[in-house]
């Protein structure tokens, strides 16, 4: 059994050409996949919010499929005709094998318009902009948990009347995307920390002269 994690990212959708019902049902068929390619693996949840210009995905999953996730968004950032141009990675929460706040994968698209995205502006550090952002998608992760599964379908698409508050501004994404800041990586950055190797030393490789073995390695 694998230990689950909460990976939460944002994306910014490559042109306004881009279908993004499309969008949403190449993410299902992905998520899907990487079920029956590793089905030893843990279950896939969360919800994609896909919003006119971008993208806030809550995954809930193992780390081995969390990984296969990213390399997927980092390739898409290197095709011209993919669905994304860019995405930021905002947060990581390891082994919350108890607190899943989805019970299966899904998206909603919303035609919520926003105006002045680009103009955004704020005086609070990038650490404070993320954490409220992602104090918002974790309230409407909760908020979704509580609904009665009979009714959960009708929420899901009716978000914007129900919990407003809850929903990340589009200009916060926009804000948050087109920065650069420690507080967040890329996915390529994300995937180097996965596969790359750490360049680690022993404290007797920096002794001089060179320490000599008494005895030979096993």
């Amino acid at each position: 059994k694998f230990l689950v994690h909460r990976l939460v990212y944002i994306s910014k959708i490559r042109s306004p050409q881009v279908d993004r019902s499309s969008l949403g049902n190449y993410y299902d068929q992905l998520m899907k996949k990487l079920q029956a390619d590793y089905p030893s693996s843990e279950p896939i949840s969360g919800l994609m919010l896909i919003f006119l210009k971008h993208i806030a995905h809550v995954v809930e999953t193992s780390s081995d499929m969390i990984l296969r996730i990213v390399k997927d968004l980092w390739k898409m950032e290197q095709e011209e005709n993919s669905y994304i141009s860019k995405s930021k990675i905002l947060i990581v929460s390891h082994d919350i094998s108890f607190l899943r706040l989805y019970s299966y994968w899904s998206f909603r698209t919303l035609d919520i318009i926003e105006h002045g995205i680009e103009a955004y502006d704020t005086n609070e550090t990038f650490e404070n902009v993320i954490v409220d952002f992602l104090t918002q998608v974790l309230k409407l992760g909760v908020y979704l948990y509580k609904q009665p599964k009979l009714s959960l379908r009708g929420v899901m698409d009716s978000l914007h009347e129900k919990v407003p508050d809850c929903l990340p501004q589009q200009s916060i994404v926009h804000y948050l995307l087109e920065e650069s800041d420690s507080s967040m990586i890329t996915p390529e950055e994300f995937i180097n920390i996965y596969e790359k190797p750490f360049d680690t030393s022993l404290e007797s490789d920096m002794v001089w002269p060179v320490t000599t073995h008494l005895f030979p390695y096993s």
